[in-house]
């Protein structure tokens, strides 16, 4: 006789046994004979290889200098964008988990015990008045062996959104490095104009200071004065201009990193080389490799290829099912025999009549596999474009680059030519004020070239899939 403390402990012992059996499942690296429930975190870095996942890092502000690297580090680390992408992947990768379960049995197991008092008919139909105390357990299972590809189906679809997941996540990721070099060189450019500014303030103050002293001295008029104190006025309204967009630069790449506005922040930024790299890669070249690397496009791909696998789903849904159940129940109670059976039984569910809902639902996922092809091409022309843009942009930068190197040189001598003349009393207030505001222009022109220069790198490398959150503007950014 099986008595409930022993029903009890066999329940115990079974599940410890399944827990024990499911952690060693777990814990095992072959491939073979483990569901992909047990490999989803192991699936989920290889299809986002090269991220960093945020969950569980510190992510500290670096006490010195910080460079682009780190800039982008952080970015990637506290971001709430990234991060949220990757709460995604891994809600995904569960999903995958839990879709690959139904190729295993479900087990339950169930027990109870009750205690009747008073009057009360018993099984037989006789009235009793003593207390009846009944225990019973049962151990079930249930198992679906064959299901014209649902289970399948699901499984694949499932797999499919947990690679869209992951490309996602890398073309959030890439957008995310794309941010942060455009907040931090933004950051550099506004710093630059700021300094640009003060330095045309401060020539606006010594051209000033000449018309004063010539107009002391009667050699000129107070027409010069005047000029020149209109020029320093507004000289000093750029120059607040300035220093208002570099703190406004300033918070922007504070809050793209994951930090308060506030926080303080010292860059350390690389000089534009000299030379750039010239571009001569042809342009299909370019774009049969975006195509090949673009993690938007291939979770465009990816989720095409789901709801391909949901039509299938939607398909079987009309069709039959074989399933198996089996089960063990123990019942005791008080004044009929005890009851100790197994039972097992293969169990056959054929659809017959559903309210024409399977075939509308065909329809349906079909509808919606045609949406994602839809959507697919479009990306895909997205690709091409970006690729384009991207590259005649940069071309564009590389010419600027070369036209403002000698212009800022030739404005500044200008500068100094026109002042010396006016000195002399050979010149005029104008010539100075025209050359200063050369000067002035011209430094922002190399201060937009650079910053424009510096953006086409990364949206190039971005437009071919190839921003990483290692080495972002690396020199392989650039076609060889």
């Amino acid at each position: 006789m099986i008595t409930f403390p022993r029903i009890a402990l066999l329940v115990a012992t079974f599940s410890v046994i399944l827990t024990v059996c499911a952690q060693v499942r777990a814990d095992s690296q072959s491939d073979t004979f483990q569901p992909d429930a047990f490999r989803t975190g192991a699936a989920l870095k290889k299809l986002t290889a090269g991220w960093s996942d945020p969950d569980g890092r510190a992510c500290t502000l670096p006490a010195g200098p910080l460079s682009l690297a780190m800039a982008v580090d952080l970015a990637l680390c506290r971001n709430p964008t990234t991060r949220s992408a990757w709460a995604a992947a891994r809600e995904q990768a569960a999903a995958l988990g839990q879709a690959d379960s139904a190729w295993l049995p479900s087990l339950s197991v169930t027990g109870s015990e009750s205690r009747v008092y008073g009057e009360h008919v018993d099984v037989t139909g006789n009235l009793e008045s003593s207390p009846q105390n009944t225990r019973d357990a049962a151990l079930t299972l249930s198992w679906t062996l064959y299901d014209f590809g649902a289970r399948g189906g699901r499984i694949n679809g499932a797999r499919r959104l947990l690679d869209a997941a992951a490309a996602s996540l890398s073309s959030v990721s890439q957008q995310t490095v794309l941010s942060v070099v455009q907040s931090y060189y933004g950051f550099v450019a506004a710093d630059a104009a700021l300094l640009a500014a003060k330095t045309a303030e401060d020539a606006s103050a010594r051209s000033l200071e000449v018309a004063r002293a010539l107009r002391a001295g009667g050699v000129t008029s107070l027409a010069d004065v005047l000029q020149a104190e209109t020029a320093f006025d507004q000289a000093v309204l750029v120059r607040v201009q300035a220093d208002a967009a570099a703190k406004g630069a300033h918070g922007t790449l504070a809050v793209v990193i994951g930090s308060r506005a506030d926080q303080p922040l010292n860059l350390d930024a690389e000089a534009v080389p000299a030379q750039v790299p010239a571009l001569d890669m042809r342009m299909a070249d370019l774009m049969a490799e975006a195509v090949r690397q673009r993690p938007d496009l291939a979770a465009a791909l990816a989720q095409r290829d789901a709801a391909a696998a949901n039509v299938t789903v939607a398909r079987a849904t009309g069709r039959p099912s074989i399933a198996l159940s089996a089960g063990h129940n123990v019942a005791d109670a008080s004044g009929i025999a005890n009851q100790n059976y197994s039972q097992m039984g293969v169990y056959i569910t054929i659809p017959i009549f559903s309210g024409l809902n399977t075939a509308y639902g065909v329809r349906q996922a079909q509808a919606l596999l045609e949406a994602s092809e839809t959507n697919a091409d479009e990306v895909r022309l997205g690709v091409s474009l970006g690729v384009w843009n991207a590259y005649y942009a940069l071309d564009s930068g590389n010419q600027q680059l070369a036209a403002t190197t000698t212009l800022t040189q030739t404005a500044a001598d200008n500068q100094q030519v026109a002042l010396g003349r006016y000195q002399s009393g050979v010149g005029t207030i104008i010539d100075v004020l025209t050359a200063q505001s050369a000067a002035a222009s011209a430094r922002l022109l190399r201060i937009n070239a650079e910053f424009g220069w510096r953006l086409a790198r990364a949206q190039l490398a971005l437009a071919l899939g190839r921003l990483s959150g290692t080495e972002p503007l690396s020199d392989q950014s650039n076609p060889p």
